[in-house]
């Protein structure tokens, strides 16, 4: 680490344009996802370069953000590192005044200070502030960057969409549901991840969906507890959601979130909604769980019980549980060629055993203007047992099928049967925590789904104590 004469630090606020030789510290309270830019066009022609955005804070009043450029490896290197909450030293940067008519300001958030700084590779540096000083700084995080004095409800949002469209608001919610890791395929071909999460405040019944876009948020979002955790989202954006065809609350790229706010509405907006059924869910009935959320544990009585009551009309009913009970079979070694499916990354369509691709003329990957892009993918059955019922059929598919086996599809489908077999016996006719997620029956779909989410072997279980004659009914599924 370099040496640093602390007496040369300056704080944020007295930063101006120009000033040479500065030195701030501070905790960083948001990032970006960094990204690759093609630069041999440009008079520089240095390649393939790496930028990365993250905004930085000094004190309860002052902020401002941050831009690393450098060579991909250098800026990856340096965002693994650095995270939300890190306390780092930024020395040398080039301090810029911030021009309103900039169209780079619609896209990072807003900061206090009149400034921005640019971290150029090899003329300056970026590292963890690793003093005692370094507690002074992180109380900030947990507070939100703008006074509470504008929050909004989602009531009055709500009810004033229209008014308030392509507007920036305050609000302060409570999650209430946090979907699992998903993927989705660029028209370009960059995968790319998000997670969806939904809040309430109290104020209505109704619940606000959101999607996160960059990876440290993500992240962050596994640890985040329904009904418990409660967000500050400072410049939320309620804009025109072209997929969902409505104006929608939502998290863009000026929103700063704040996690479990150190404020007095916290405490008042978490007792709003312990109300809300235990068993809540996404409004989505097709967005799945995360499944370290999931702590409602039911037997297979329960579950059927539950499925069983009527529900209203073009209502589908759906919950996730803890089962604790038996893996009666997994069906790794069937020859069926349906436990693995190739779609097209693009378009997601099925691609017919045979072709290379999806064949569709108006995707780039089927009408040949772009090489075929294929996702491979299991889709297994499970059958599982507790002392009160069956569940059989369920299903174990996609990412989750990946991590429950411990190989990749890709992996799966090279390997020959009896070492497909062999996966079965991990779990097979072991007493296993195992997490649903249960779709209602319709009028158009007349049978429940019971999607796996995960399986866990249950250490404590005495081997001792396990059904000795579960193995000769192992043949009638």
């Amino acid at each position: 680490m370099a040496t640093v004469t602390y007496r040369a630090q300056q704080a944020l606020s007295s930063l101006q344009a120009g000033t040479q030789n500065a030195l701030v510290i501070g905790i960083i309270v948001n990032s970006f996802n960094i990204k690759s830019i093609d630069a041999t066009r440009t008079r520089f022609n240095h390649g393939e370069r790496g930028v990365w955005t993250f905004t930085l804070r000094d004190s309860e009043e002052d902020s401002i953000n941050v831009t690393v450029w450098g060579s991909v490896q250098f800026v990856k290197k340096l965002s693994s590192v650095l995270h939300i909450g890190s306390v780092v030293e930024v020395i040398n940067p080039k301090v810029m005044e911030r021009r309103p008519e900039d169209r780079n300001e619609f896209f990072v958030p807003s900061v206090s200070s009149p400034c921005s700084l640019t971290v150029n590779e090899g003329n300056a540096l970026v590292q963890i502030h690793d003093a005692p000083t370094r507690a002074t700084y992180e109380p900030l995080l947990m507070l939100p960057i703008k006074k509470l004095t504008e929050l909004r409800t989602l009531k009055s949002i709500f009810e004033n969409l229209e008014a308030l469209r392509d507007q920036y608001v305050d609000v302060l919610v409570v999650v209430t549901f946090v979907s699992d890791i998903r993927n989705v395929m660029t028209k370009d071909a960059r995968s790319i991840r998000f997670r969806n999460f939904e809040a309430a405040d109290g104020s209505t019944g109704e619940v606000v969906s959101m999607v996160l876009w960059e990876n440290e948020w993500i992240d962050r979002a596994a640890l985040w507890e329904p009904k418990t955790t409660a967000l500050s989202l400072t410049d939320a954006r309620v804009a025109y959601d072209n997929f969902r065809k409505k104006i929608v609350l939502s998290i863009a790229r000026k929103t700063l979130i704040t996690e479990n706010p150190n404020v007095p509405q916290a405490i008042a907006i978490r007792n709003s909604v312990k109300c809300l059924d235990s068993d809540v869910m996404s409004e989505n009935v097709f967005v799945t769980p995360n499944p370290d959320t999931i702590t409602a544990v039911m037997t297979v009585q329960d579950i059927s019980t539950k499925l069983n009551k009527k529900t209203k009309q073009g209502e589908r009913l759906h919950f996730a549980s803890i089962l604790k009970g038996y893996v009666m079979d997994i069906n790794t070694e069937s020859i069926s060629p349906g436990i693995i499916s190739n779609r097209c990354a693009v378009c997601k369509r099925h691609v017919v055993n045979g072709n290379d691709s999806c064949m569709d003329l108006e995707c780039p990957c089927g009408n040949g203007t772009r090489p075929p892009l294929n996702v491979t993918s299991l889709n297994l059955k499970v059958n599982l047992k507790d002392d009160t019922g069956y569940l059989i059929g369920c299903r174990l598919f996609g990412d989750a099928a990946e991590r429950v086996l411990g190989c990749t599809a890709a992996q799966f489908q090279a390997m020959k049967f009896p070492e497909r077999e062999g996966l079965k016996w991990k779990y097979a006719l072991e007493k296993c925590d195992i997490r649903l997620h249960i779709l209602g029956p319709t009028s158009v779909f007349p049978r429940a789904v019971y999607n796996i989410l995960s399986i866990v072997r249950d250490e404590d279980e005495d081997d001792a104590t396990q059904p000795l004659d579960e193995c000769a009914h192992m043949d009638d599924y």
